[in-house]
């Protein structure tokens, strides 16, 4: 019996030995398994992290390459012989600035040309299209071999055939536009040396702001990547890629392939390249034996090849050979801690079954003590202490990131931060709303993005100017500016500028507020003034009417006091309703109801009728009209009712500012080749300093006593502006205080007068 008891306890023992060995073996397999999913987790995730940082770099560094290339055609495009080509062109062969032919100025053009070329060994030629003539060459260099032609005037070819042209002609100024990779093409043939090309194109627009034609440079794609390739040196196979498919190809050893052009692959291309989006973002691809990461960057923001796409590719075997090493040290780890577990296990068992009571117990109360917390805060030895020191400190930052965050999430207006040079360092939750962007896409690029392209260049030139004159025009002054969300939708905002100083850098902090609400508010208070004169104009008619019929009735029948009091609110009310008609156009330019009834005249002929229909107005105050045409004819295109309306306003405010005896001045001349001058000079007191910068605003009048005696609203030279604006025209004054003031009608002459002159 005693020796069944002592097999039976020694067999007890050994189930618990076993059931120990067990339990370390299942804990050890799934440590070890959840190991192996977290470090790979872990390191796949840690070597994408890393790839993607290489592969923004690299992605950097090729857009450099076609901002150089842009940067070579927005310099030509601004150069003298550029603007002197388009002068002396447009003069019959000789620049009226200097007297250079156009020759000369495509010598010096050829020069330059041949310069750049030369400084870039990628560059295969360098030309400048216009418009005219089917978009005829210029000037053009070509590079052959090592050395360079200055293409013949009879040997310059028509290009207005091929798609780049068109994009190009297309450009505001500013823009850029690359083609797609092509062959090159000479005379509609393709050149029999078949370097793949691509073209940067920049617009060339006259001082006149016309487009003229446009700079084309025609590099080497080929070459130009692998230039940039031995430039970064890159230690993993490195794919560049572009919208239409072509590709080329860097190795790890330092090899580079031959550009694959799309439609024409001489090998199979890489599998990832059918899973990649040119989208503007950043992706991984995991394939069975590598690890994929791909860049889009967009290098414009136009069309045609307006994206490269960066594909850094590492085998998965070796990415993953620390994982693998670590799995093996992972399971010797295992093998021996189950050794040893069993070893401890089967010393400890002699010593746990003997108070298997207490035992019990022990383990009831352990059971009955878990509050299934995820840090071991109820253990009484040093790790219990520091889970809790840990589990206080991550509650209390919890808690103060979550006050922090509702705070900034609670903010109404939009805070951005950006550097001294303009590049966005802080963005709050309120400017996602406002612009659409989430903080990744804007963090580190620069605050234009946010503007509208017409503001850009000013925004840098404004920031220059403050950090070396430190003049302010914005910082620390509040201004109405208009914005630009993701979807290109602008919006009118306020902004408030103050600069900060963080370890002795400039830091400027932007409020900005939404204000398209209160747009739309002004817009409901405009409509609402238009609805109350539309309401008012035709009773006042009414009035206008009956009180004009009542003086012809009553005349002779009433006193000297009736006849007055009628007189005056005859006179008053016509006064209103010519306020009223002033509003109402007023309005409707404002909301762009206005209709113009254009129609070609002459405008010296016009001007003339004008005059004369005024007359008996300006004899009624003792001032003569005087009109003098110094033109032939001059053909403009224009509304004749609305253009009497512009005129008459002018007539009557020099009509009503001129001293009795004394003459109103109307001429007509030529102020330059284009552009027809009606000028109107009076010789009242002129209008004082103070008040010229407010001459057109609505209800400005610089003499309000002589105005309301007048009867003059103060619209009609806003109106006056607006509709000389919609005819192409300019309104200016000149004035002299105690002298006079000359007010001048500026109006383009239609183009086929131009082209006469």
């Amino acid at each position: 019996m005693r020796n069944r008891t002592g097999i039976f306890s020694s067999s007890l023992r050994a189930k618990i030995t076993l059931l120990a060995c067990i339990a370390s073996f299942m804990t050890a397999l799934v440590m070890s398994a959840l190991v192996y999913v977290r470090t790979t987790e872990v390191s796949l995730n840690t070597a994408i992290e890393s790839l993607g940082g290489e592969s923004r770099l690299a992605a950097l560094q090729f857009r450099e390459t076609f901002r150089t290339m842009q940067n070579d055609a927005t310099i030509i495009s601004q150069l003298p012989p550029i603007t002197g080509i388009i002068r002396s062109s447009t003069n019959g062969g000789i620049d009226p600035a200097d007297g250079s032919t156009t020759a000369e100025w495509n010598h010096r053009l050829a020069t330059i040309f041949t310069s750049v070329m030369r400084t870039h060994p990628t560059y295969n030629q360098i030309r400048y299209i216009g418009l005219a003539d089917n978009g005829r060459e210029l000037v053009r260099v070509n590079r052959i071999g090592d050395a360079f032609e200055t293409v013949a005037e009879t040997s310059l070819q028509a290009k207005s055939g091929e798609d780049y042209f068109e994009y190009g002609a297309a450009l505001p100024p500013g823009g850029v536009y690359f083609s797609p990779i092509s062959y090159n093409r000479e005379n509609n043939q393709v050149d029999s040396a078949r370097i793949p090309t691509v073209r940067g194109i920049v617009p060339v627009y006259s001082p006149q702001g016309e487009i003229f034609g446009m700079i084309v440079i025609n590099a080497n794609y080929e070459s130009l990547l692998a230039g940039t390739f031995r430039t970064i040196l890159l230690n993993t196979d490195t794919f560049i890629i572009n919208q239409a498919g072509d590709y080329m190809e860097y190795t790890a050893e330092g090899s580079i392939s031959r550009l694959e052009m799309a439609g024409h692959y001489t090998r199979p291309a890489p599998a990832f390249m059918s899973r990649l989006s040119f989208s503007g973002g950043e992706a991984s691809f995991v394939e069975p034996d590598s690890v994929n990461y791909f860049v889009d960057l967009p290098i414009t923001d136009g069309t045609g090849n307006s994206s490269l796409g960066i594909v850094l590719s590492v085998p998965r075997q070796e990415l993953m050979s620390p994982v693998f090493q670590t799995q093996r040290q992972s399971i010797a780890l295992g093998i021996f801690l189950i050794l040893l577990s069993s070893i401890a296990t089967g010393l400890a068992a002699n010593h746990l079954t003997k108070p298997l009571r207490r035992m019990s117990k022990e383990i009831a109360g352990a059971r009955h003590s878990q509050h299934g917390l995820n840090l071991p805060v109820t253990a009484n030895d040093e790790i219990g202490e520091l889970a809790r020191a840990f589990q206080t400190m991550t509650t209390g930052l919890q808690q103060g990131e979550i006050k922090t965050r509702s705070i900034i999430d609670s903010v109404v207006d939009g805070l951005i931060v950006i550097d001294e040079f303009g590049n966005i360092d802080s963005y709050n939750p309120a400017c996602e709303r406002i612009f659409g962007y989430e903080p990744s896409e804007v963090m580190g690029r620069n605050l234009k993005m946010l503007m509208p392209p017409r503001f850009r260049d000013e925004h840098d030139g404004y920031l220059q100017a403050y950090q070396r004159t430190r003049t302010r025009k914005i910082i620390g002054i509040g201004r109405e500016v208009v914005g630009q969300r993701k979807d290109g939708t602008t919006f009118p905002m306020d902004l408030s500028v103050s600069e900060i100083l963080q370890n002795d850098r400039p830091l400027y902090c932007g409020i900005v507020r939404d204000i398209s609400e209160r747009k739309q508010m002004d817009i409901m208070k405009d409509e609402f003034i238009s609805t109350v004169n539309h309401e008012l104009r035709t009773p006042l008619t009414s009035i206008h009417g009956a009180l004009g019929l009542l003086k012809i009735k009553t005349t002779g029948r009433l006193d000297e006091k009736s006849n007055l009091l009628l007189d005056l609110a005859h006179d008053n009310c016509e006064r209103l309703t010519v306020l009223v008609n002033d509003i109402l156009d007023l309005e409707k330019i404002a909301a762009g109801k206005i209709e113009y009834q254009l129609e070609t005249v002459d405008i010296c002929q016009l001007v003339r009728t004008i005059v004369a229909q005024n007359a008996s107005l300006a004899e009624t105050r003792g001032v003569t009209l005087e009109a003098d045409c110094q033109v032939d004819q001059a053909q403009v295109r224009l509304d004749p009712c609305r253009f009497n309306q512009a005129l008459v306003n002018l007539l009557s405010n020099a009509i009503r500012h001129s001293p009795a005896d004394e003459s109103v001045a109307v001429s007509v001349a030529m102020s330059d080749p284009r552009r027809v001058r009606i000028s109107v000079a009076d010789k009242g007191e002129g209008i004082p300093e103070a008040f010229r910068s407010k001459v057109f605003d609505r209800f400005a009048q610089a003499d309000s006593s002589l105005t309301r005696q007048e009867g003059s609203s103060g619209l009609g030279l806003n109106i006056t502006q607006t509709l000389i604006q919609a005819f192409g025209g300019e309104v200016s004054f000149d004035t002299e205080t105690g002298r006079g003031t000359v007010f001048h009608f500026d109006l383009p002459i239609c183009k086929s007068q131009q082209e006469a002159a």
